[in-house]
C-alpha cells in the first residue's frame, strides 16, 4: 500500500509540475508556415572590390536597394559606404559575425515562426516576404530589426551574445544581456508591434502603464510562444528570479504608497525606465518592473477569460482590463 502510495504521488507531482498555465495553453495555436526570403547584405557589401568602389555599388544596388536607395553618383555617399566596409572594426564586427552566424539555419526558423503567428491573428495585415540581413555597427541611433520598404531588415551585430566588443565600445552590462540570438525573436515580434499596429499614446498613470507593456509583452510572447520570461524582459535569469521572489513585496509598496495612480514623471521612470537596477528597492532587482507586473496582469486576464488576442490589443480601457483581471501578486 505504502508503496502504490508514493508512486501515485510522484505521478501527481509530474503532472502538475508539467501543467501549463491557462494563459499559456491559450498560446498554443497551430499555424501555417510563412516562406520568407533571406539575402545577406553583409556579405555582399564586405566582399566587394574597394578598387572600383562605386562601379561595384552600382551592379548591387537594384538588389540592395533598401540599403542603396541613394545617389551613387555622389562622391560622398560612396566615400562614407566606402569607409565603412573597410574600417578595421567594421570588418571585425563582419567577421564576428559570419563566426557565429555562418549560415542563418538557426535565425531562419526563428523569424519564420514569428511572421506565421504573427499571420495567424493578422492575415489581413501584408507583411514582409523577404528578409536582410546586414552589419550596422553596433548603431545605437537604430533598433537592430526594422521595417523598411516593405522588408525586414535584421542587424546580425546585435547578437554576438556578450562578445567582447560590445565591452569595447562602452556597451552597458544590462544592454548586453540582450544579445543573444534568443532575443532576436523577441526583437522581430516588438518591430511588428511598432510597425503595423502601435498607436500614439500620452503617457498616463502607472497602472495604465503596465497594462499597456504587460499587453505589448504578451502579444511578443503570443508570435514566439516558446520564449523564456527573463528573455521577455530582457532580464538575466537572477533579475527574473528575484523579480519573482519580491513580487508581493514589491506590490504592496507601490499600493501601499499610492504610485498605481501616479501619473508623474518620477514615477514613471521609477517603474519604466531602463538601467542596470532599480535602486529604490535593490542593486539586485531588475530595471522596468511596471513591465514585469503589467505582464503578469495580462497574464491573470488571458487566464480568467475567454478572450481574443486581436480585441485585448484593441482595447483602450487599460485601467479596465487591469480591475477584470484578478490579479493577486504571488506573496
Amino acid at each position: 500500500m505504502k508503496k502504490i502510495f508514493i508512486i501515485a504521488f510522484a505521478f501527481l507531482f509530474v503532472s502538475c509540475q508539467d501543467k501549463a498555465p491557462a494563459y499559456k495553453a491559450k498560446l498554443n495555436i497551430k499555424t501555417e508556415p510563412y516562406d520568407l526570403e533571406f539575402d545577406r547584405y553583409e556579405d555582399m557589401l564586405f566582399n566587394l572590390d574597394t578598387a572600383d568602389f562605386q562601379a561595384e555599388l552600382v551592379k548591387i544596388q537594384d538588389r540592395y536597394r533598401v540599403f542603396l536607395s541613394g545617389d551613387l553618383n555622389n562622391l560622398n555617399a560612396v566615400k562614407y559606404l566606402k569607409d565603412f566596409a573597410t574600417d578595421p572594426y567594421s570588418i571585425g564586427l563582419y567577421n564576428k559575425v559570419k563566426a557565429a552566424f555562418p549560415d542563418l539555419k538557426q535565425v531562419e526558423p526563428m523569424v519564420e515562426n514569428v511572421f506565421a503567428h504573427f499571420h495567424y491573428y493578422y492575415p489581413e495585415i501584408e507583411i514582409p516576404k523577404k528578409v536582410f540581413t546586414c552589419v550596422t555597427g553596433v548603431n545605437y541611433d537604430e533598433p537592430p530589426v526594422q521595417v523598411i520598404d516593405g522588408n525586414l531588415v535584421i542587424s546580425l551585430d546585435w547578437y554576438l551574445d556578450g562578445d567582447a566588443v560590445y565591452d569595447q565600445i562602452g556597451m552597458p552590462k544590462y544592454i548586453q544581456t540582450r544579445t543573444n540570438v534568443a532575443t532576436l525573436a523577441k526583437d522581430v515580434a516588438n518591430r511588428l508591434y511598432m510597425y503595423y499596429l502601435y498607436d500614439w499614446r500620452k503617457q498616463g498613470q502607472i497602472v495604465g502603464e503596465m497594462v499597456f507593456y504587460g499587453r505589448l509583452n504578451y502579444f511578443i510572447e503570443a508570435m514566439c510562444p516558446s520564449i523564456a520570461d527573463s528573455v521577455l524582459l530582457g532580464y538575466s535569469s537572477n533579475q527574473w528570479q528575484w523579480a519573482v521572489e519580491n513580487e508581493g513585496q514589491v506590490w504592496a509598496d507601490i499600493v501601499g504608497n499610492r504610485r498605481l495612480y501616479d501619473a508623474g514623471l518620477d514615477a514613471y521612470m521609477m517603474y519604466f525606465g531602463d538601467g542596470p537596477f532599480t535602486q529604490a528597492y535593490s542593486n539586485d532587482a531588475p530595471s522596468r518592473l511596471g513591465e514585469f507586473f503589467g505582464l503578469n496582469i495580462i497574464r491573470a486576464y488571458a487566464s480568467n477569460h475567454d478572450y481574443d488576442l486581436v480585441e485585448l490589443m484593441n482595447r483602450k480601457d487599460l485601467q479596465n482590463i487591469f480591475q477584470d483581471s484578478g490579479y493577486k501578486p504571488k506573496k
